[in-house]
């Protein structure tokens, strides 16, 4: 279980995510779905993703990010900025590719930026499942490593997601 949050902002094209405390999975399914909407604005000029104050960040997070990063360079030419002054997180956020798609910035700004917290969604099994399947697909876009390390998770997941649209369909 999350003991942490998500919060966001938006100001002229710019968008700030911020990610407090302990954050998993189950805390970035309305992050994927602001992410699909911010895809389709035209007016995208930016985006910060301070982990100043996070204290743990789950792979499933850390591959909705990379979509992130991913997205604005592809869709929009945009190398967008991630903040951290967590050795460990910074590490772990490198290690997993993200200095690809983001300028990791050391950084320890005012904790009061006006954001407000993304709401946990209540979603089906089948829908959690999508997101963290595609979560870990795009980690596994960014380096050789992550794909070694994700792909058996991957095809567990997949063969779980077919299950499921199996029982559904009957």
């Amino acid at each position: 279980m999350s003991t942490g949050h998500i919060e966001y902002a938006s100001l002229d094209g710019t968008h700030i995510f911020k990610i407090i405390g302990e954050v998993r999975a189950q805390s970035c399914i309305s992050l994927d779905k602001l992410l699909a909407r911010i895809e389709q604005q035209n007016n995208v000029v930016g985006a910060i993703v301070d982990l100043t104050q996070t204290t743990f960040i789950d792979s499933t997070v850390l591959g909705i990010l990379a979509k992130l990063g991913l997205k604005l360079k592809q869709a929009h030419q945009i190398q967008a900025v991630m903040l951290s002054t967590n050795a460990d997180i910074t590490t772990l956020a490198n290690s997993m590719g993200l200095g690809q798609v983001f300028v990791i910035l050391n950084y320890c700004g005012d904790p009061s930026v006006c954001t407000r917290a993304l709401i946990d969604e209540h979603i089906s099994q089948n829908a959690m499942l999508s997101t963290v399947l595609d979560a870990h697909k795009t980690l596994m876009k960014l380096n050789k490593n992550n794909q070694n390390m994700f792909e058996p998770l991957v095809k567990k997941l997949e063969e779980h997601h077919d299950a499921m649209d199996s029982v559904s369909d009957q």
